[in-house]
């Protein structure tokens, strides 16, 4: 046991007594504690910290194998680092808005094992951790038979500040620990590991940060980039009209093909002003449009039957799928038209030639609404998914590909849908015939409030 002087590097929940110390243990721990923090510091500034951290608590207290967890309720993050003398150590991170069931299991365990050390709720019978600890574990491809022959274990409370909790667990294989820790000992461990943890967390914010800030690079040159070809381009359209206006020689027949091109680029240069004018305020200020009772199944029909010209022309078919019975609601009818002739103009964009583009109205149980428009073509990766509707947000290769727009299509359709109180998701699935369907769909209540 150590001394009363024995060291407190951070300010680790103490017990509720330390004892005292005898001095013929306090030479050997405090050359325990001396071998943590060294180890501690020569790596703090290595990515890997917590796996060195992790295989040096174990051999140095005598354990098996050794589990890190460390939760921080800011940002919601958990990360898991173990060793097992049989086992390289590992590093998981465990995202916090993630699409997959697994992960959201692992992060009620890893926050149910941190509840149980913290609150000294720990059954002196390592069986009741061993569940919870292989499901935990079980998917980053190690072996996992070790767990099975944990006779013994140490558990260590890390509750250092509001922002960083979680725990130590030593495991051992044999029915005797190593080495009995005494109160003592763990405040100081616990004070080594909630530096390891609050450096950890402090690294993975700066590398995030890092990456957002290539990632807003990145978005701004890609939109300057767009910007720039579609101002370029029906501005060059509109000059070379201009010019040829001027000849003293021009037919009127050519005079008015060449003021029909002004006319079509003006109009083309004034809504693309408009959309970003739109874009602007559809995030700052509420809109004041009244609440109107409509049949949407018409409003339907209206929307693709003005779009079936543009999708014939770019050799695609429009198919409406609505059902035998009128479907009503009350809503601000403008926005949702633009939200529709938005994700038509988006899915026309993107949608392979020759196929067909679904728009399907489906009336469900709960009194929502839900509009699907689904369309064969390029696909949108996982990875892409969660920024499709970012503001300015293209796809891969859209501008080299010649694939007109400038990235604010799906982000007003996001503002508008939470204008009129609705909600809208996007999946992209891969099909037998090689290509991607991508189904937008639009949720939306049966009525409306006025604001």
């Amino acid at each position: 046991m150590v001394s009363d002087s024995s060291p407190v590097l951070f300010s680790a929940r103490p017990p509720a007594t330390l004892g005292v110390a005898r001095s013929s243990q306090a030479p050997a721990a405090n050359a325990l504690i001396s071998q943590v923090v060294h180890g501690l510091a020569a790596t703090l500034d290595d990515p890997k910290a917590l796996t060195y951290l992790s295989e040096l608590l174990g051999r140095q207290l005598g354990a098996d194998a050794c589990l890190l967890l460390s939760y921080h309720p800011s940002t919601e993050i958990i990360t898991y680092t173990y060793w097992h003398y049989q086992v390289p150590p590992v590093v998981w991170l465990l995202p916090t808005e993630s699409q997959s069931a697994q992960i959201d299991l692992q992060r009620q365990i890893a926050l149910g094992l941190i509840c149980r050390v913290t609150s000294s709720d720990v059954d002196t019978n390592p069986s009741c951790l061993i569940d919870g600890i292989s499901g935990l574990l079980q998917t980053d491809n190690q072996p996992l038979d070790w767990l099975a022959t944990i006779k013994s274990h140490q558990a260590i409370a890390i509750d250092a500040t509001a922002d960083t909790q979680g725990c130590v667990l030593l495991l051992s294989h044999r029915h005797q620990f190593g080495h009995q820790l005494d109160p003592a000992i763990k405040v100081n461990v616990a004070s080594v590991v909630a530096i390891a943890f609050h450096q950890h967390h402090l690294q993975h914010q700066a590398q995030r940060h890092a990456e957002q800030r290539l990632y807003l690079n990145a978005l701004k040159e890609d939109f300057l980039s767009t910007l720039n070809h579609e101002l370029r381009t029906p501005l060059t359209s509109m000059m070379l009209s201009i010019r040829m206006l001027r000849r003293p020689d021009l037919t009127p027949e050519r005079a008015a093909m060449y003021l029909d091109i002004l006319e079509q680029q003006c109009s083309q240069e004034i809504n693309l002003v408009n959309d970003l004018l739109m874009l602007q305020t559809v995030d700052t200020k509420p809109l004041q449009i009244p609440l109107t009772p409509i049949n949407l199944s018409q409003l339907l029909a209206s929307v693709a039957a003005q779009a079936q010209g543009q999708f014939a022309t770019a050799q695609l078919a429009l198919r409406l799928d609505l059902p035998a019975y009128p479907v009503t609601l009350t809503t601000a009818v403008a926005p949702l038209t633009r939200i529709l002739q938005e994700l038509l103009t988006n899915a026309r964009k993107y949608a392979a030639p020759q196929s067909t583009v679904t728009f399907t109205l489906n009336s469900l149980a709960d009194q929502s609404i839900a509009i699907h428009l689904s369309n064969l073509g390029a696909a949108i990766q996982p990875n892409e998914l969660p920024y499709i509707f970012d503001k300015f947000r293209r796809g891969p290769k859209a501008t080299q590909n010649g694939i007109p727009g400038m990235g604010a299509g799906l982000a007003l359709v996001k503002g508008l849908v939470k204008q009129i109180g609705g909600t809208i998701t996007v999946a992209s699935h891969p099909t037998p015939e090689g290509l991607w369907q991508t189904c937008f769909t639009l949720g939306l209540p049966t009525h409306r409030e006025n604001s």
